[in-house]
């Protein structure tokens, strides 16, 4: 799953580093008539923990699309079991009235029903596909302590020494697990996975020196500026603009390994057209505008607005490519 390619198939500013709260409101004052919600706040559900690479696309969007809509939108984190909990959670509470939206991803919405038997959730028929949002590559990261500056040394080390070495991620059916799990298989590698409840604690792992590795979003790029990680290759086709410097992983070595973290926004099924498109076109507006764009491009991402259809076609190939990458790579929810 190549950013470069699913993607155009179709420094954080100021103003975000102090959004950090699980549950956080914009307040907008009414710009223009809205067909969403007509009796009070837009949620915006996140089914993964604050700080994770989900969350940060969601309060990235949620005021500029607030001041869009005229309405205040509740940004709300319900994690667990990979985006399952809070996602599945949306599907038995949200109505079609535009109050209650769901931050999409490819690991809750096209990796799930593979790795999780007793999904009770339809990946395509509980949804309504409204916005892409931003994808970025993932990226093998290794802590500032560790021994290993180039992924070529990393991956002798790893071959030399079957069942010794970790890869963490945030949970099972993340990204970052299907990422690793990938380079493991590609890479002829015997590791172990660590799945931890969320990117935050994964990362504090990988900081902290309990895993040896994460291949995970690009949202930790802060981290590699700061000193905090070493980003030794990209799961993508080409360099990354805001990693000119890492090579990516055919570069290395690991023909193949393309894989990108997305999101989007979605409503639940029976979504009136109406405020499909009006939601579509704001969403598209706000990740258009410079510092939104700029934005993910300086975190190792890509925008490209889609109309509803073309959304809906992405998701339905994620779907495809996601069980074609479960199986290869093995991964399972462990």
């Amino acid at each position: 799953m190549d950013v470069n390619n699913a993607v155009s198939k179709r420094s954080r500013p100021g103003w975000f580093l102090a959004l950090s709260a699980a549950s956080w409101v914009i307040h907008s004052a009414a710009t223009a008539a809205s067909s969403l919600c007509p009796t009070g706040s837009i949620q915006l559900i996140v089914p993964w923990p604050a700080g994770g690479g989900t969350d940060l696309q969601a309060r990235v969007i949620a005021e500029p699309l607030a001041q869009r809509l005229g309405k205040q939108i509740v940004v709300v984190n319900r994690p667990g079991a990979g985006g399952v909990v809070g996602t599945n959670s949306f599907v038995n509470n949200a109505k079609p009235d535009g109050c209650t939206l769901l931050l999409a991803t490819g690991a809750a919405n096209t990796a799930a029903p593979y790795l999780f038997k007793d999904l009770q959730y339809d990946p395509v028929a509980d949804f309504t596909p409204v916005a892409f949002v931003a994808a970025a590559p993932n990226v093998l990261y290794v802590g500032n302590k560790s021994p290993y500056r180039t992924a070529q040394d990393f991956i002798a080390a790893a071959r030399a020494n079957p069942g010794k070495y970790t890869y963490g991620s945030g949970g099972i059916g993340a990204s970052s697990h299907l990422a690793g799990a990938l380079f493991t298989k590609l890479a002829g590698l015997d590791m172990v996975h660590v799945p931890y409840q969320g990117a935050a604690p994964a990362l504090a792992a990988l900081l902290g020196g309990q895993v040896d590795i994460s291949v995970d979003t690009a949202a930790q790029i802060a981290q590699v500026r700061s000193g905090g990680l070493r980003a030794l290759a990209v799961a993508s086709q080409r360099r990354l603009q805001a990693l000119p410097d890492v090579p990516t992983f055919d570069e290395v070595g690991v023909k193949g390994l393309y894989y990108a973290f997305w999101g989007g926004v979605a409503g639940p099924k029976g979504m009136p057209q109406a405020m499909v498109q009006e939601l579509n076109q704001a969403v598209n507006d706000v990740v258009n505008e410079p510092k939104v764009r700029d934005y993910f491009i300086a975190n190792g991402g890509e925008v490209n607005p889609m109309t509803p259809a073309a959304f809906r076609s992405f998701w339905l190939d994620e779907l495809k490519r996601n069980k074609d990458i479960v199986a290869l790579a093995g991964a399972k929810a462990n």
